[in-house]
């Protein structure tokens, strides 16, 4: 009988049959979206239930890319927010996010927008084809879960993209500013789409994630999406449109009436960052030790054993009580002719050694967080949210240091509150610039020999469209205050 890991590694392989020729693409000058359908050789050769499968593993294996959750778009929005930074001694690694200084023909931005489009075009691909296909009576739930998946995979990508490379929400008031391209078919000719509205970007993540809640199972599947995947996800996307009401049911799902998630104890919180799929982990992005980014993995950048010049910042270090069990994952000590202080991150501690760390993309914590921010906001004109704000608030706060809670906070105070508890408890997992954009926070940019603080609302918040998609796509267009 094959092993759980032999199974994925089998997957894997056939699903890098669908994912070849995208992958031979990836260097060329044509814009992603301006290609003609680079994938279409494989997908043409979804016919059964199986090739379905291995083809969603494809979607799936995106996400594990270093341009993507596997570094990028985790260590990006906290170096440009004020959680970590570049050491003086590097190798010349996100220097531009670390200075704030970074360019439309940023690598790593452009490696980002290219695999955000690839799990959005790969996932078109096998949505048109599955939808077309008819399966037995007996595959029917294991089809639906399938199709759920890619629906979920595909809001995934298109709300990492609206917030990389758009401004948040609230940004105008009917959020009509530019979003991003939204092609929801294969076109099967060359084309060259525009950019759309947030609003129909938010529109479009919102119908795919209830879609995907309709189509998949309860069961709790390490590395994919299930049911409370696509409900936590959904509960955030509702918390960056504002809609307090949407966040608070959603979260309240996740929270209440899904099986097999619980926060994990004070005891075990600092151990499970070096462990794969916890008890409070609802959708992690799976690292084998035989398949993953190798040098460059997000832990070879912070571990001290590999580049180790992604460090934390003193600030965010000094937010945590002594008695905080997340201060243990930030280790003080120094780095040779580099910082003499130096603050070590340890959420990714196999960076060193098999550097297979799980990106862990949604946790139970910030659900209870999303509920305890939708809670307060609503406090603003419901008093009685308060205190159920306020108890989400402490589940975190407490489960952290025993020794405290929070009390007697409402209205804008409370709000703040729950932003640093966000800010502690999410640091290092890719969120920090989000939260400072969407929140309309000033940005306090900290280096090894600098702080700058940028006002909102910046340009500079969002990433510019990549030089390349712009030069192969005329109807693109870029982001104000870029070249």
């Amino acid at each position: 009988m094959e092993t759980k890991i032999q199974y994925m590694v089998k997957l894997r392989r056939l699903a890098g049959m669908f994912l070849m020729v995208s992958a031979l693409c990836s260097g060329c000058s044509e814009g992603f979206l301006d290609e003609t359908n680079p994938q279409s050789v494989g997908f043409d050769h979804i016919k059964d239930l199986k090739s379905l499968t291995a083809a969603t593993t494809g979607v799936y294996n995106s996400f594990n890319n270093s341009n993507y959750y596997g570094r990028t778009f985790v260590v990006s929005p906290e170096l440009f927010g004020d959680n970590s930074f570049i050491s003086i001694r590097n190798g010349g690694r996100y220097l531009g996010h670390d200075r704030f200084t970074v360019t439309n023909g940023d690598g790593y931005v452009t490696g980002a927008w290219t695999q955000m489009n690839r799990v959005v075009a790969n996932a078109n691909l096998a949505i048109q084809a599955g939808n077309q296909l008819t399966f037995p009576e007996g595959q029917r739930a294991a089809a639906n879960q399938i199709m759920g998946e890619l629906y979920a995979c595909r809001a995934l990508a298109w709300f990492d993209m609206v917030r990389y490379f758009a401004q948040p929400y609230n940004y105008t008031e009917d959020a009509s500013h530019l979003g991003i391209p939204l092609v929801t078919e294969p076109p099967g000719v060359i084309i060259s789409p525009s950019r759309g509205t947030v609003a129909e970007a938010y529109t479009h993540i919102v119908a795919d994630l209830l879609r995907a809640e309709e189509l998949l199972g309860s069961a709790k599947k390490n590395g994919y999406f299930n049911k409370a995947g696509a409900q936590a996800l959904l509960a955030k996307v509702y918390l960056y449109m504002e809609d307090w009401e949407n966040a608070e049911i959603y979260a309240t799902k996740v929270i209440e009436e899904s099986a097999g998630y619980t926060l994990l104890s004070n005891a075990d919180y600092v151990a499970s960052w070096g462990q794969k799929f916890s008890v409070e982990s609802i959708l992690e992005i799976g690292m084998l030790p035989t398949d993953n980014n190798g040098a460059n993995s997000i832990g070879y950048l912070s571990e001290q054993g590999g580049y180790g010049e992604w460090l934390a910042t003193k600030e965010l270090y000094d937010t945590y009580s002594q008695t905080d069990i997340r201060r243990n994952l930030i280790v003080p000590g120094s780095r040779e002719n580099a910082e003499s202080e130096a603050y070590f991150i340890k959420k990714y501690p196999l960076g060193a050694s098999s550097r297979d760390d799980n990106i862990k993309v949604l946790r139970l914590s910030e659900v209870y967080l999303i509920r305890a921010e939708a809670r307060a906001e609503l406090s603003k004109t419901q008093p009685d949210k308060a205190a159920g704000a306020l108890s989400d608030l402490n589940a975190i706060v407490g489960r952290a240091d025993p020794e405290a809670s929070v009390s007697g906070l409402q209205g804008d105070a409370l709000v703040e509150r729950i932003i640093l508890e966000r800010r502690k408890e999410l640091a290092f997992e890719g969120n920090r610039l989000f939260d400072i954009n969407r929140k309309k926070m000033s940005l306090v940019h900290i280096q090894t020999n600098q702080i700058r603080t940028f006002e909102y609302p910046n340009n500079r918040f969002i990433m510019p469209i990549p030089y390349a998609e712009r030069n192969a796509n005329p109807n693109i267009q870029p982001n104000p205050g870029w070249n």
